[in-house]
């Protein structure tokens, strides 16, 4: 029997959720937030020129991967493209980062230790809380027990315009109105009102 060729380890920042009481959802619900987390993953996908493999598992579980600099991004990202389908809804984060390889084109075969880490912290996240780094309680962690307070009250319009915003590049209002077909005003309203400006703040001091 041929043994399946394992790919190169690369660093990687993985990101393992799941649906926040995904029995409760009405009809439909589970398929519309997979949709936008797709929506979620081919951005973040831009963003570093290269697949995130978002990857469905266990009905309401997730994973992805992303460069390391963008993972804070790709937190926020993940969060706004689920409360965006509705503010009801949200989705626990495990993020890990360390090495791993993915010789496939979904995570379904991923291996290293990365992977196995963000999905056992997720397993193991304490159910007052909603994200989670492993094994760092400095600058990061703290920065994800905080932006909780913003990311909470964010409306479904503010998260759609949160997650185009969180974009690197630096998106113009203009261009983000002219996206979701709303006025500059309009998108000047949503990013006051959600604090996303703060969150872009951080990334890019950490990004640094």
């Amino acid at each position: 029997m041929a043994t399946k060729r394992e790919g190169p380890m690369t660093n990687y920042a993985v990101l393992t959720g799941d649906i926040v009481k995904s029995s409760q959802l009405p009809e439909g619900g589970l398929d519309r937030i997979f949709g936008n987390l797709q929506r979620a993953a081919d951005l973040i996908a831009g963003w570093q020129d290269a697949p995130t493999y978002l990857t469905r598992n266990r009905g309401d579980g997730w994973q992805l991967a992303v460069a390391p600099r963008f993972a804070l991004r790709a937190v926020f990202a993940a969060r706004a493209a689920v409360r965006m389908t509705d503010k009801r809804f949200d989705t626990r984060i495990a993020l890990a980062i360390g090495d791993g390889s993915v010789p496939g084109e979904t995570l379904a075969d991923a291996r290293g230790p990365v992977f196995t880490a963000s999905g056992q912290a997720l397993e193991a996240m304490p159910r007052r809380r909603d994200m989670v780094v492993v094994g760092d309680e400095g600058t990061l962690a703290i920065t994800l027990r905080l932006s909780e307070e913003i990311i909470k009250r964010w409306t479904e319009a503010q998260a759609e315009v949160a997650l185009l915003a969180l974009n690197p590049s630096g998106p113009t209002q203009e261009s983000i109105a002219t996206r979701l077909d709303l006025s500059q005003q309009g998108v000047q309203k949503h990013i006051d009102a959600s604090g996303v400006d703060a969150l872009i703040d951080v990334c890019e001091a950490l990004d640094g």
